[in-house]
């Protein structure tokens, strides 16, 4: 009798322990499940603001739209029109020295706080460091989203930069008593101050 009893005890707490391991494998798979290409569904490319977190190609820039530039090369559309985007909806914000935050912006801020906004967050906090980030391009060769860089008296040093933003203009924070707009860079001044290009795509 007690053999049986212990039976009947073993074989209840091991279907017990059975049922539990498909409930808890069951609970585990629905947690992570993925979609059929294997990405997992809950997970977002996108930044907080909207924009693709690499858009240098990193390891979730997959569902950015390509696009063309007038010489064929391809770029990221979606990573350059929230750079633009972000540049535009800064518009008047004041000129202030050493200010990085839509409170105030000096040359070098403005660029800095778009580009980290939109995923570039090895973005150096000066205006030679990011006359540095990409590749150099001329003038002639800006396309929509890149930066341009123009020269003060030094031209070993780049002096202010913006944001390039397509039909020879740039956003920038340029001065005190300005603040961000934007700038023609297609005047004798620009053309003949101008220090390099960057391309971010």
């Amino acid at each position: 009798m007690k053999n049986n009893i212990m039976i009947i005890v073993v074989v209840t707490v091991v279907a017990i322990a059975v049922i539990m391991t498909v409930i808890l494998a069951s609970v585990s798979n629905s947690s992570g499940k993925t979609t059929s290409d294997g990405s997992d569904p809950s997970y977002s490319s996108t930044a907080p603001n909207g924009t693709d977190p690499y858009p240098n190609g990193g390891e979730s820039s997959g569902g950015n739209t390509p696009g063309t530039t007038p010489n064929g090369d391809s770029y990221d559309a979606a990573a350059v029109e929230g750079i633009v985007a972000t540049a535009n909806s800064l518009i008047g914000v004041p000129f202030e020295e050493n200010g990085a935050t839509p409170d105030g912006f000096d040359n070098s801020g403005f660029i800095y706080y778009v580009l980290r906004e939109n995923g570039y967050l090895t973005c150096p906090r000066t205006t030679e460091g990011q006359a540095k980030m990409g590749a150099t391009l001329k003038l002639s060769e800006l396309k929509r989203g890149d930066l341009a860089f123009f020269k003060n008296e030094d031209d070993t040093f780049p002096g202010f930069g913006g944001i390039y933003i397509g039909g020879g203009k740039m956003i920038a924070c340029l001065m005190p008593g300005t603040g961000v707009k934007e700038v023609d860079i297609t005047t004798p001044y620009y053309s003949s101050s101008f220090f390099c290009g960057i391309s971010l795509s």
